[in-house]
């Protein structure tokens, strides 16, 4: 037994530990917020006719392009309204042929009595009446004319409307919303989607009114979405300055150098850099726990010595601890045996 135990204690004295200095740096604090991607700019797609929804081409999650069409309306009523209007033009064109025909006669009349007229065989009043004729059927031609022109652009109105019954996307975008199906009435004015802007991609997140203070338009941060792991650096665009009411928390946006691949309603990890503050740094491996209190193990006259700590923030392999001093050297990856007084020579 007493061979077992000596044996163990040669190889606690002979294991190498590694060590590293405590250093002072100064260093970026930082805070980080769940958040989510989202579009700054959403469309509300709506049909400018009246009619049953035909046909529908999207679904919500869908990305779509410019011109892409998104839904169709059924156009029965608008070739009822093009039948119409081009029957409207057909008796109007009859209309101006009709007054023609009757001003030619008008005025072949007018010419007749005027020969008469200038020979006496007519008195002046009937000449007049025959003159007067031939100007009103000249109106009547005028009037007839001014209807057809109004008939032809009703019948155009009725054709542009068919281009209507097929509804296209006006921008590049992502379907966030559906609010019609397929045979139900769509209303003009009423969205029947709702697109949003993939060029307008923003990461936005709620902080607590405790921080509010430290963040500030045009401030540094990162946005890590991890649906696609990648890290993107953003600034802060806006702090709206209201409050929830029920959470006391602030809306912020954040701007972003690099939008591609990300689409709305990714979850989002935003690091705001709210300060820089020198403090002691030490490697992340050196951290330990003895008794559920987090601390380091130092080196102290050729002993180990556990020091706890309180972890200010970490950037990478480092952390950012008060508790040591700079010069300490700390042990890294110490073994779960450690305890204060384990010889380090």
């Amino acid at each position: 037994m007493k061979k077992i135990l000596a044996a163990a204690l040669s190889a606690i004295s002979v294991f190498a530990y590694n060590f590293a200095p405590a250093q002072t740096k100064t260093i970026n604090i930082t805070k980080n917020y769940s958040g989510s991607i989202y579009a700054k700019n959403q469309v509300m797609v709506a049909t400018r006719l009246m009619g049953y929804i035909k046909k529908m081409n999207v679904e919500e999650g869908d990305v779509v392009h410019k011109g892409d069409i998104l839904f169709e309306v059924d156009p029965s009523d608008i070739y009822s309204m093009i039948n119409q209007a081009r029957a409207g033009v057909m008796q109007a064109q009859n209309g101006v042929l009709m007054a023609k025909l009757a001003y030619a006669d008008a005025e072949k009349d007018y010419q007749r009595f005027k020969n008469l007229y200038e020979k006496g065989a007519v008195s002046k009043r009937d000449f007049e009446k025959m003159k007067l004729n031939m100007d009103m059927r000249s109106s009547q031609i005028k009037l007839a004319q001014a209807m057809l022109n109004q008939a032809q652009a009703g019948l155009q109105r009725a054709l542009d409307q068919k281009k209507y019954a097929k509804v296209k996307a006006p921008i590049d975008g992502v379907v966030v919303r559906k609010m019609t199906k397929v045979a139900e009435m769509a209303i003009p004015g009423h969205p029947v989607l709702v697109l949003a802007d993939l060029n307008s991609i923003q990461a936005r997140t709620f902080v607590k009114e405790g921080d509010v203070k430290d963040i500030k338009k045009d401030q540094n941060a990162k946005v890590f979405v991890g649906a696609i792991n990648k890290t993107v650096d953003a600034k802060v665009a806006n702090v709206i300055p209201s409050a929830d009411p029920a959470t006391h928390s602030y809306l912020v946006k954040f701007s972003l150098s690099d939008n591609s691949g990300l689409l709305p309603g990714m979850y989002a990890k935003i690091y705001v850099k709210v300060a820089s503050k020198t403090e002691v740094v030490i490697p992340y491996n050196a951290l330990t726990s003895r008794g559920g209190i987090v601390g380091v193990f130092i080196a102290e006259n050729g002993k180990a010595k556990f020091l706890p700590v309180n972890v200010i923030s970490q950037n990478g392999e480092e952390v950012a601890v008060s508790g040591v001093n700079s010069g300490d050297k700390v042990v890294i990856l110490p073994p779960a045996n450690m305890t204060d007084s384990t010889p380090l020579n």
